[in-house]
């Protein structure tokens, strides 16, 4: 379980700053966290060895945990996701006079949006 987690954990990081890495880093990083390859199979599949897999893998993980600890767009991204998910269920709680309808209608559908485009 906990693997599978620090796949996710990492295809989060991947996803914000893997422009960021190497064109070699990324690939690795994609076929470990997307294709759910082993590092051997990488190995194989990159024509290197499995140590060098290895080596690469870690100093990707080190340089997206480095841009995340600078950057912290992961922690903000699940910091504005979570509370405009906590806005919508409060607005979706509150029963409103029919002349206040169409406002908490586009407020739900303004919060749809960003939690949209936020994933």
């Amino acid at each position: 379980m906990a693997d599978m987690e620090e796949r996710i954990a990492l295809n989060f990081l991947l996803d914000f700053y893997g422009p960021l890495l190497t064109p070699h880093r990324q690939e690795l990083l994609r076929l470990y966290c997307e294709e759910d390859l082993s590092q051997q199979e990488i190995a194989e599949q990159m024509e290197i060895t499995r140590q060098g897999v290895f080596d690469a893998m870690n100093k990707a993980r080190r340089q997206l945990a480095d841009y995340e600890e600078k950057l912290g767009l992961v922690k903000r991204y699940r910091m504005i996701t979570a509370e405009a998910e906590k806005c919508l269920e409060a607005l979706e709680s509150i029963n409103c006079g029919a002349g206040d309808e169409p406002a908490m209608n586009k407020a739900k559908q303004s919060l749809e949006n960003i939690l949209r485009i936020e994933r």
